[in-house]
């Protein structure tokens, strides 16, 4: 199982006709150093705010070993600049590599079945922030190189 398979299948789970930005390999600043250059896998936002649901934002990080799950567990606080531009924050993962009770309340689980991603563990859904600008320019040239990025 690889990043890029579980890549493309969040991809599909946010789809342009129902008015999501999905944008892959975002960097939280525009500058260099410290928070400008924190990545996220994904990102996806609901561009429509139309029948009742509102703008929600999602981050997305994407483990496919166990080791590198582990790693994340132990340091949590890698995860409050993801926690500070979404609503809600999922890890993504091949079946069975973690157990959903060692996550935060903060976090949730997309699984991959076999057949497709499934929530294991909803997150709390969270207030965020306003982005910051550094944020909205790291987030519009990702934007607008995304015409030029094959799909994966």
């Amino acid at each position: 199982m690889t990043s890029d398979f579980l890549l493309n299948e969040l991809r599909t789970l946010h789809p342009d006709s129902e008015g999501w930005v999905f944008v892959a390999e975002l960097r939280m600043g525009s500058g260099y150093g410290g928070l400008q250059e924190q990545r996220i896998d994904a990102w996806a936002i609901r561009a429509w705010s139309s029948q009742g649901q509102p703008n929600i934002r999602r981050a997305f990080e994407i483990k496919t070993t166990r080791s590198d799950m582990l790693v994340e567990l132990r340091h949590p606080d890698k995860r409050w600049g993801a926690y500070a531009i979404s609503h809600e924050f999922y890890f993504v993962t091949p079946a069975d590599l973690v157990a959903p009770a060692l996550l935060t309340h903060d976090d949730g689980l997309l699984e991959w079945n076999g057949e497709r991603l499934v929530v294991k563990k909803s997150p709390r859904i969270r207030e965020s922030m306003p982005p910051r600008w550094d944020f909205v320019c790291s987030l519009a040239r990702r934007v607008q190189g995304m015409e030029s990025l094959p799909v994966v």
